[in-house]
């Protein structure tokens, strides 16, 4: 009966340490996801700028050419 008590205290202990590394995987998958993405996020606004200069450079050009 002792025996079978400390495979059941060995079996919660070792499911409760998968449980806790689980949950901390999954908190650093969301952390680095939040970070990926805000880098991409940035990107993106920086293309979008770049891209917006260039096609009032090219509005102006065009006005200049017009006259």
């Amino acid at each position: 009966m002792v025996g079978l008590m400390s495979l059941l205290l060995g079996e919660v202990l070792f499911e409760g340490a998968k449980f806790i590394i689980m949950l901390l995987l999954l908190v650093v998958a969301v952390i680095v996801g939040g970070k990926l993405k805000s880098r991409s996020d940035e990107k993106k606004a920086e293309k979008a700028k770049k891209a917006e200069l260039e096609e009032k450079n090219v509005e102006g050009m065009t006005a200049t050419d017009n006259n």
